[in-house]
């Protein structure tokens, strides 16, 4: 399964919105399967980028879908959420952030459409970047990675046991 991966989505939206996360749920439901584990809703005290477009009051959590993904898929999985983030669109501005993260039993990576230095050029404007590494029995941070997967790396070892369980019923 080494071009397999388990899919997350990391998903913001605001407070005040809620009604446009449950359809962007919706949504990854149909393409990605049920909903098998969640992280905490938490908030974005660190961070205002989005507020400029989003508002503030943004809350953020991990989902998990039972869907198995080849990895190879990632830069079509961006453009697909990218779209979603789209359709949901009010007035011009987002009302979700939908960013897929897929997980094996060594990495967490997230796929972007920004490039930044740490991140690898996949194709058609889609970027990978590893935002937690397996080592010493747990998920550990890297110099870039952003503070809200450090602070769920609990949650992506949940993630990664899940992925291991998968991995010998497949093969």
């Amino acid at each position: 399964m080494k071009n397999k991966a388990l899919i997350v989505f990391a998903l913001m939206w605001n407070k005040n919105k809620q009604n446009y996360l449950t359809k962007a749920v919706d949504e990854l439901q149909k393409n990605f399967g049920n909903i098998i584990l969640q992280s905490k809703e938490f908030g974005l005290e660190y961070s205002h980028y989005h507020e400029k477009e989003m508002g503030e009051g943004l809350i953020k959590k991990f989902v998990l879908f039972d869907e198995i993904i080849n990895k190879e898929d990632g830069v079509k999985i961006k453009k697909y959420s990218m779209e979603l983030e789209d359709s949901l669109r009010v007035d011009g501005r987002r009302t979700v952030n939908i960013d897929p993260v897929y997980a094996d039993e060594y990495q967490v990576v997230a796929l972007s459409h920004k490039d930044k230095g740490s991140r690898i050029y996949l194709s058609n404007g889609v970027y990978a970047e590893i935002q937690l590494l397996y080592h010493h029995g747990s998920f550990q941070p890297l110099l870039w990675s952003y503070l809200d997967y450090k602070e769920n790396a609990d949650f992506f070892n949940e993630v990664r046991r899940i992925y291991l369980k998968s991995k010998k019923v497949t093969e």
